[in-house]
């Protein structure tokens, strides 16, 4: 089997591939992104997914499956709405039209439920995006689910919670506090957390999002509507009691700004079953998330 990984040089891209090498070195890969900062073990393609010929390199007809990953972050797609109706949009409709009829699987986001969230959320919980990003990522459920009715392509979109922990103060992310306490706690350094300790978030540590994105990918399943991912729903003064047993968190303090907290720290309960059903997971406990991401960083 061939595949090719979208974005596949940056944070959950560098996981995938990591884990397909470790764990299937039968599947040759073709990474795919503009650049790569070190010479990789496969075969690269490097460019501008908004370029056609890109496109049509990522999806050339040796190619049996494509995981997308690249996207423009939701901070910069609100600062930029064409550039990411450019990313967001049409590169994936670009790539579900050119690959109909083998498999191509998509990272969504749970961006497309809205800050509004109600008391519970579960797979009858509608979409009700109300950001650049997540209104695109809405419209690419739709386009997909509709070239799976007519059954012409096979694969599914994965709605991501947050991933952790991302490289230090990665640019365009609302969420990057969520990365950047770990990095605090792991180094003893400042960090001024913009929501209070009751706070609470859907996080998965990278290495289990990069299994579930592999898993997905390689298998055969294929999904009409979108498959939001299981998630821990994470107490954020919880989060750092529990880094607090792996490094110094002295310098981590609170100062809630009610827009990041409405946003990225008021989630509700979760359940995922038709995701559960597929084998797909979270990291357990709180522990374990921790310990796996503090690992990895």
């Amino acid at each position: 089997m061939r595949l090719a990984v979208t974005g596949a040089a940056g944070f959950v891209g560098r996981a995938v591939v990591r884990h397909l090498a470790e764990t299937r070195p039968d599947v040759e890969l073709v990474l795919a992104d503009r650049a790569f900062d070190a010479p990789q073990a496969f075969e690269t393609v490097t460019g501008d997914l908004t370029d056609p010929a890109m496109t049509q390199a990522v999806c050339r007809q040796d190619i049996d499956g494509v995981l997308h990953l690249a996207a423009l972050p939701g901070g910069a797609a609100e600062r930029d709405p064409g550039a990411s109706r450019l990313a967001n949009l049409e590169v994936p409709l670009a790539l579900i039209e050119a690959m109909q009829g083998r498999r191509l699987v998509i990272a969504g986001s749970i961006a497309v439920f809205g800050a509004a969230l109600p008391a519970h959320v579960d797979d009858a919980t509608p979409p009700a995006p109300d950001s650049v990003y997540g209104t695109h990522k809405r419209m690419v459920e739709l386009a997909f689910a509709d070239a799976v009715r007519r059954n012409v392509l096979g694969g599914m979109v994965l709605r991501l919670p947050g991933i952790v922990a991302r490289p230090a103060a990665a640019g365009g992310f609302g969420s990057a506090f969520l990365s950047d306490v770990f990095h605090a706690a792991r180094s003893g350094s400042a960090c001024t957390l913009p929501v209070a300790p009751d706070a609470t978030s859907w996080l998965m540590s990278v290495r289990t999002c990069a299994a579930n994105l592999a898993a997905a990918v390689l298998g055969d399943a294929s999904q009409r509507d979108a498959l939001t991912l299981p998630a821990l729903r994470v107490r954020i003064g919880d989060l750092v009691a529990e880094l607090a047993s792996h490094g110094d968190i002295r310098a981590i303090g609170h100062v809630e700004e009610p827009a990041i907290r409405r946003s990225f720290g008021s989630y509700p309960s979760l359940a995922t079953p038709r995701a559960d059903a597929l084998g797909m997971r979270h990291d357990g406990t709180l522990h374990a998330l921790v310990e796996t991401t503090l690992a990895d960083i």
